[in-house]
């Protein structure tokens, strides 16, 4: 329980973490504020349950019809208030689902923990959902139930102190073998004993709903990670003909889905067997309990509907747990989620982040005694020492699982198992990695990133374009809209030289970044990056000897 309360915690203090959080604050106030006119309004409704049963006892058409107006006014009041009340808690909804969004992102992508938490030793579940769903979650079942939580709170009191009022003269008088009993003001004393009795009884039967949400949130995840994953895929699965495998795959991911959903919904209906006819007889359990006032004559009709209607608050009001328990299972499975999330991005880009090398100030790659090992300690190469000017070029070339890749992830610093040093120019470095990757957009964004895309630089894009092998009817068709998925191996790598040609970097690393073109198209386009950046030095990861394309290159084999 205290570490579900510190959870809830320090995402509240994430959500209020830029000046706009700090603003929700200000919406909370105001949401609060209106609840409690709401339980005002509510006080006067038990009023006028006294004042309007008084006038039907006694025939009083003039006053029915008074009490009629008042109930009208006190439901427009009660309405507006509401609607009030639920929109601009629904606005601070979203200004702390976007903070904290922001705030997730951050954790997530700075100092690189996305990639990180890739590693088996650190590795976690699904963190889109994470990001998209639990964020959602939390901010409103927080603002839901939250809020709910203050608001039946205060009402409880104002309940109470009613109910004490009212009932101020009743003692419930008994005697049990022969001993005399009276309790005074039983009623107050009878509503805390029958709530807490069957809150207890509501919590043993749903406790373990915490455990099965959470995991069908991550059975959910899986499903639909899968679900991705196969129409990223598509094409080689089509072509190896691997459908009925595909499908006995996402079977596999839905069945545990099913699973695990059959044992949620077995205990939720144990909890429900319980708390379904605890809802439908809670309003009229408080009017059987104060029947013997009523019928030994001790108040007339009206009193016994308004003292019926102030237990009922009462005990409703307690019951908040009883009904919320669902609620609250959810709101600690995704604060559960949430917080571990942000305790393994902050544990991982603080270790990384000490591992860090820093920027030389001199323009020169310096390895020392590097040797790379496997995250099992299990030693991968020895890379000789060597040093590299701006200017000049080296070609890596080795037998596949040398670690040649390895190596370029080690320069990059997102691979931390080695041992040695590596000192990286303080000049503008690009590094590529064996696979293209293109933002969403077109081909202009894809040219164009890692920064953004600006329309001053479109003219230049398409210059750029044209260069490296696109036809002009493909540049204009696919400029600002792309499905890169459509495009070949050897175009999507025309595109990654039209990117070096678009930053020009200092110093450019590259992981067999034209391996998908033909010989002749590679030795164009590698002689059009010495042409255009002949003060660049290339670190090149190829199986082939490239080195004659470039001026001061040499070949190093791994």
């Amino acid at each position: 329980m205290l570490q579900t309360l510190k959870n809830i915690f320090l995402l509240i203090k994430l959500c209020c973490n830029t000046k706009q959080g700090k603003l929700g604050f200000g919406y909370a106030f105001i949401v609060i504020s209106l609840n409690i006119i709401l339980i005002k309004i509510s006080l006067e409704m038990i009023g006028w349950n006294k004042n309007f049963y008084n006038a039907l006892e006694k025939y009083d058409m003039q006053g029915v019809l008074n009490q009629i107006m008042v109930f009208i006014l006190l439901t427009f009041l009660g309405a507006m208030t509401y609607l009030i009340a639920d929109y601009l808690k629904k606005v601070l909804t979203i200004t702390w689902r976007n903070t904290l969004n922001n705030k997730i992102l951050d954790y997530w992508i700075d100092n690189r923990a996305y990639w990180y938490l890739n590693n088996k030793q650190q590795k976690i579940d699904n963190p889109d959902q994470r990001i998209a769903e639990d964020c959602q979650l939390f901010v409103e079942k927080l603002t839901n139930e939250g809020f709910s939580f203050i608001t039946q709170l205060i009402g409880l009191f104002s309940y109470f102190v009613l109910l004490w009022q009212i009932t101020d003269s009743f003692v419930l008088a008994f005697s049990i073998c022969g001993i005399n009993i009276s309790i005074s003001h039983y009623l107050i004393w009878l509503a805390p004993l029958y709530v807490l009795f069957c809150s207890c009884l509501a919590h043993w039967l749903g406790r373990p709903l915490k455990k099965l949400l959470v995991e069908q949130q991550h059975k959910e995840a899986n499903y639909r990670f899968a679900l991705t994953r196969f129409r990223e895929s598509k094409e080689p699965i089509v072509l190896l003909k691997g459908e009925n495998v595909e499908k006995q795959i996402l079977n596999q991911y839905f069945d545990e889905i099913k699973n695990n959903w059959y044992q949620l919904i077995k205990r939720q209906l144990r909890l429900g067997c319980f708390t379904r006819p605890y809802n439908l007889t809670v309003l009229q359990i408080p009017t059987f309990f104060a029947l013997p006032i009523y019928l030994i004559g001790k108040v007339s009709l009206g009193s016994l509907m308004q003292i019926s209607k102030t237990f009922s608050n009462v005990v409703v009001n307690l019951s908040w747990f009883i009904f919320n328990y669902n609620k609250l299972a959810e709101l600690i499975a995704c604060s559960h989620r949430l917080c571990q999330f942000v305790k393994y991005t902050q544990s991982v880009t603080e270790i990384h982040r000490q591992s860090d090398q820093p920027e030389d100030t001199i323009n020169t790659l310096q390895i020392n005694n590097l040797i790379i090992k496997t995250p099992q300690g299990k030693v991968l190469l020895k890379c000789p020492t060597f040093q590299l000017n701006q200017g000049e070029s080296v070609i890596f070339s080795g037998v596949s699982g040398v670690g040649k890749s390895t190596l370029l992830k080690i320069l990059s610093g997102i691979y931390p198992y080695y041992e040695g040093t590596v000192q990286l120019p303080a000049s503008k470095i690009l590094f590529l990695s064996q696979t293209p990757y293109f933002p969403i957009g077109g081909l202009a964004h894809a040219v164009s990133y890692p920064e953004p895309l600006l329309e001053k630089n479109l003219t230049h894009i398409k210059a750029l374009l044209l260069v490296v092998g696109f036809s002009s009817e493909n540049i204009e068709n696919q400029l600002l809209d792309c499905d890169f998925n459509k495009l070949s191996g050897g175009e999507k790598q025309r595109l990654v030289i039209a990117r070096i040609l678009m930053q020009k970097p200092d110093w450019i690393f590259m992981d067999e970044t034209t391996n998908a073109l033909d010989k002749k198209s590679e030795q164009q386009l590698l002689q059009l990056l010495q042409r255009k950046l002949p003060s660049s030095s290339f670190i090149i990861i190829s199986h082939t000897d490239v080195s004659n394309y470039f001026t001061n290159c040499y070949q190093l084999i791994l």
